[in-house]
């Protein structure tokens, strides 16, 4: 038998038992959840990178206007 534990935010858990047989289904669940969540971050990264150019070429602008 497992125990699944999932965090909801600065003090706030819930978990459940998890039957044996259900285990590998759930680390597969939770395997996918860190692949978006990687995901989620490289966008995030890719963003700010675009707000940061951005920010530069205004910069230029006002400089040469």
């Amino acid at each position: 038998m497992w125990y699944l534990t999932v965090t909801l935010g600065r003090g706030r858990t819930t978990g459940g038992i998890i039957p044996e047989e259900k285990a590998a289904e759930v680390r597969g669940w939770i395997e996918n959840y860190h692949k978006l969540k990687d995901h989620i971050e490289k966008i995030s990264e890719i963003n700010r990178e675009l707000l940061r150019r951005e920010r530069v070429q205004e910069r230029k602008r006002k400089r040469k206007g």
